[in-house]
Order: C-alpha cells, then sequence, then structure tokens
C-alpha cells in the first residue's frame, strides 16, 4: 500500500463555515511525517560491523592518511620542494641586484664596493661581478660576501663552465643549482646576468649554498617517526573515545526500542537530540510503534465487532430453524416468512465475510489491478439505476449531474466496487429527506466524482476515523445497515490506483465523498 499524504483543511476563504475537509493525494509530501521508516529487530552485532568500530577504523584511517602524507612530502618532495623555492628567491634577489648595478655602473660607480657588500650582507649571498680574460677566465671586479665564513671566489673550472653555458641572453636573469655537478663541492643555487657596460661585458655571479639535505633528512626523519608514533598512540586513544561517544545515541536508541518490543512500557522516543539522524530515527520508530498499536487495536475492533456481527446471523438462523421445526408445522406461508429470514442472514454473513476477506486481500496487496478505459459517466449512472429500486420502496431521491461520455484509465470492476460502497455509505446516513446526489465533472486533467448525502455531517475528528476498518459515526450505529468495512475498502481500491481522493463536510448539511481519476488520452486501450 503506498504512503499518502494527508492534509486536513479548513480555509475559511474557501469553505464555509464549520466545513473540513481531509483529502488524500500522491503528489503531496506532508514534511512532519518521516518518510520510509524501518524497523529491524535488534540482534547480537559482531564488533567489527559495530558503528562504534567502523567509526574508530575511520578516525585511524584519516590519522594514518594524514602522516602518510607527512612522510610522502618528507622523504621524496622536501629536498625537490626547497630547492624550488630557493631558487625562486635568488631570482628575484638577483633581478633586483641586476637592475641596481647596471645603474650604479652608468651613474655613479664609486658607491657599488659599498652597495655590493651591503647586498651581499643583508641577503644573505654570495655576489662577483667579473668579466673574462684573454685566456677565458673569470677576471674579478667586485667581489662580497656575508658574514658566513664562506668566500666568494673558487669560480673556475667546471663550475665556470656551467656558469657560461646557461647564460643563453644578454639582460636576462637565468638561475640554477649545482646539485647535479659531481666536480662541484658545494651544492648551491647559483644566479646568472650578463650585461654590456661602456663596451665591456659584465657577468654577474650570484650564489647561496644550500644545505645537506642528508644529514637534515635524517634528523627529521627520527623526530618524525618520534611523532609519527605518539600520534597513532594518542589516535588509537582519542579514536576510541571519540567514536564511543558518536555511537552512544545509537546504542541508547537500540536499547529503548529492544526494551518496548520486548513487552516494556511504551513511552514515545525522543525527538529533541543534539542529532537529527537521531531525531529522524526516533520519529520513525515513534511512528512505526503508533502504527503498530493502531492496527493491534483494529484488528482487536474487528474481530470484536465482526464476532458480534457473525453472532446475530448465527443466533437469528438457529431461531428461525427452530421455529420451522417446532412451531410453524404445515404452515407454508409461514415456513416461507421464516425461511426467507434465515436466506436474507445468511446472505448478510456472506457479504460480510467476502468483505473482510476483500479487505485482507488488498492490504496484504495480492490484488492485482487490470487497468483500462473506464466509461466512468456510464458507470455512474448504472450504479445509480441499480439502486433506482430504493427509490421507490424506501423513499430514497437521486440526484444525477454527471458530464457524458467520460473516458478514464482504471480497473473498472473496481471502481464499481468503490461507486457502490459510497452509494451505500451515503443512503446509510443521509438525512430525513433521503437525498443522493452523483456528480461526475473533468476538473484538470482527470473526472471528479462526488457522492453527497444530506445527512448530520462530520467532525474533523470524525474525517479521520471514518476511514478506519469498522468504524462507524456514534450517532448512526444502530441504524446503519453494513459491516463498517465499505470506506476502508474505498481507500485501499484508490490508493492502488494512485488516486487522489478524500471527504468534505460540514456539522449539519451532510457529507461529500469525492475521488479524482485521469482521463485517458488518444490511443490508450
Amino acid at each position: 500500500m503506498r504512503e499518502e499524504n494527508v492534509t486536513t483543511e479548513n480555509n475559511a476563504e474557501d469553505k464555509p463555515g464549520g466545513m473540513h475537509e481531509l483529502v488524500f493525494s500522491p503528489d503531496r509530501k506532508n514534511p512532519s511525517l518521516p518518510q520510509s521508516p524501518v524497523i529491524s529487530r535488534y540482534h547480537h552485532i559482531p564488533r567489527f560491523r559495530s558503528i562504534r568500530f567502523n567509526l574508530w577504523l575511520t578516525f585511524m584511517f584519516m590519522t594514518v592518511a594524514m602522516l602518510a602524507i607527512i612522510w610522502l612530502y618528507e622523504l621524496i618532495f622536501y629536498s625537490t620542494l626547497y630547492v624550488y623555492f630557493q631558487e625562486n628567491d635568488l631570482y628575484s634577489s638577483g633581478q633586483s641586484f641586476a637592475v641596481d648595478y647596471v645603474d650604479y655602473s652608468l651613474t655613479d660607480p664609486e658607491k657599488l664596493d659599498g652597495y655590493i657588500a651591503d647586498y651581499a650582507e643583508s641577503h644573505g649571498v654570495n655576489i662577483v661581478v667579473f668579466s673574462l680574460a684573454d685566456d677565458g677566465s673569470a677576471d674579478v671586479l667586485f667581489t662580497a660576501t656575508p658574514n658566513t665564513g664562506v668566500v666568494a671566489g673558487g669560480l673556475e673550472g667546471a663550475l665556470l663552465e656551467y656558469y657560461l653555458d646557461m647564460l643563453d641572453s644578454y639582460n636576462v636573469g637565468y638561475v640554477s643549482n649545482t646539485t647535479d655537478l659531481e666536480d662541484v663541492a658545494s651544492d648551491m643555487v647559483i644566479y646568472g646576468f650578463k650585461t654590456v657596460i661602456s663596451g665591456e661585458t659584465h657577468y654577474i655571479y650570484m650564489s647561496s649554498l644550500l644545505p645537506s639535505f642528508g644529514q637534515a633528512q635524517n634528523t627529521l626523519t627520527g623526530q618524525l617517526a618520534v611523532i609519527t608514533a605518539a600520534c597513532i598512540v594518542i589516535s588509537v586513544f582519542v579514536a576510541y573515545l571519540g567514536s564511543g561517544f558518536a555511537a552512544r545515541p545509537m546504542r541508547e536508541l537500540t536499547l529503548k526500542v529492544v526494551g518496548i518490543t520486548a513487552g516494556g512500557k511504551r513511552e514515545p522516543l525522543d525527538t529533541n537530540t543534539k542529532l537529527a539522524e537521531i531525531n529522524e530515527l526516533s520519529a520513525a520508530f515513534n511512528k512505526a510503534f503508533d502504527d503498530i498499536e493502531s492496527n493491534n487495536r483494529f484488528r482487536r475492533d474487528l474481530l470484536a465487532n465482526v464476532s458480534h456481527d457473525m453472532k446475530t446471523p448465527l443466533t437469528m438462523i438457529r431461531a428461525y430453524s427452530e421455529m420451522i421445526r417446532d412451531i410453524s408445522g404445515g404452515n407454508k406461508e409461514k415456513c416461507a416468512k421464516q425461511a426467507q429470514v434465515i436466506i436474507d442472514e445468511t446472505d448478510r454473513l456472506t457479504a460480510l465475510i467476502g468483505e473482510v476477506i476483500e479487505l485482507s486481500k488488498l492490504e496484504a496487496g495480492v490484488l492485482e489491478l487490470h487497468v483500462g478505459v473506464v466509461d466512468i459517466s456510464e458507470k455512474l449512472l448504472a450504479t445509480a439505476a441499480h439502486f433506482g429500486i430504493m427509490e421507490e420502496t424506501k423513499g430514497y431521491t437521486f440526484v444525477t449531474d454527471i458530464e457524458s461520455d467520460l473516458l478514464v484509465r482504471a480497473d473498472g470492476d473496481r471502481i464499481d466496487r468503490v461507486i457502490y460502497n459510497l452509494m451505500g455509505n451515503a443512503m446509510n446516513y443521509t438525512g430525513e429527506d433521503r437525498t443522493v446526489t452523483i456528480r461526475c465533472h473533468v476538473r484538470g486533467k482527470a473526472a471528479r466524482v462526488e457522492i453527497i448525502d444530506s445527512g448530520k455531517g462530520m467532525t474533523e475528528e470524525e474525517l479521520r476515523d471514518v476511514w478506519d476498518k469498522y468504524y462507524r459515526l456514534a450517532q448512526d450505529k444502530r441504524r446503519v445497515v453494513g459491516s463498517g468495512l465499505g470506506l476502508s475498502i474505498v481507500k485501499s481500491i484508490l490508493d492502488l490506483h494512485g488516486a487522489t481522493y478524500g471527504v468534505a463536510s460540514e456539522k449539519g448539511k451532510g457529507s461529500n465523498f469525492w475521488f479524482e481519476l485521469p482521463l485517458a488520452e488518444d490511443g490508450d486501450e
């Protein structure tokens, strides 16, 4: 059975004073009801499948992943990234120095010695400015070094050759490193720039020592190993406590549900905790328990009422059978009357059992619909004609307002049952004038059918209860004919069709039971 949305409307602008309406629609969603609640029996869960263990495992995985990233950076990317950043820093310093050197050389060459020394000291770099001698060696023009104990110079051999090779163009800065040069003792980042000043080519050489990565890495690796061990130990402890704290609301909810299912006192589960998921789950359990209690109550009432209704015809059948045997004798007229009572009570008993079986099949979902094109106008007129005998014998009046040739998609036999039950219900509850109105008109893309009585009407609470199994209005329980299952059968059939349906009622003015079915389109069969 589908989960329908139920809304109660009481709008003074749209309805007369005191009018109530209950609508069931498959297209609306009711945010106040939890969607698709799932109830499962509590059973022992293996520890490795518990929420707490999986939360702990997730925390540990995150810790290990973060440590793995740190180790990966340390072992693979640290030296590469460090050299890259050092090259960028030296390139920026070299470009700034080259611009200033050219400017001082052309405007105020006497300040070059002081400027170069200050620049080397403030930036922590070695600086050599030279030109090439005829033999290809470096003819040093200026040199400066910071207070690091490293002497600027040694620009010869493989280092000089490597330096000159990287300078492809004039007035363009270049940066590189010597980590791959076997003939150079120190690992350095070097900057090169060449320019022409007063007809002579000047070369700017700038260098910065790189630390010993092997020693630094060994130190960092040892420290990182200690940090890793400490992180794992702390993470195990923190993850254990954190997972326990996170899983505690679920365990507490489980214990409460188990207590209820084991026959404990039924109290609504708290839906105002700090965790939204627990609130949703508690609301789902509350709704499920309410539904179970409601179904159990309906089952008890159904058994009690059906037993009572079965007892009455059985008693009458027995009584009239004894009268035929003991009293009627050979009086055929008496025998016929008493036999007719037996037949009527048997029919009533058969109808009751049939309705119980039909409702059980509908609720069990074993009844299949055979949907096709149905002339709903014709069916309404045929049903009204079927009840026509009641106009002659019981004084009922049937008013029809039916638009002709309305074709809908539905199961014809089941819709017959819906119309018949709603007509019977209207006849049971109509007023003293015994008038029942049948309407059918197009509304949007659907045909809307309305069965209206002129009875006492219903309250808002009665609107909700009227669809329940075996429910009868209190003021009419004694005079109403039927099992009390008719509207439950109507509801189940319309639910199977996915139809929109409802009831509008006003105290003292009667009730209007209605439903809508989609109009058939061209080509439908």
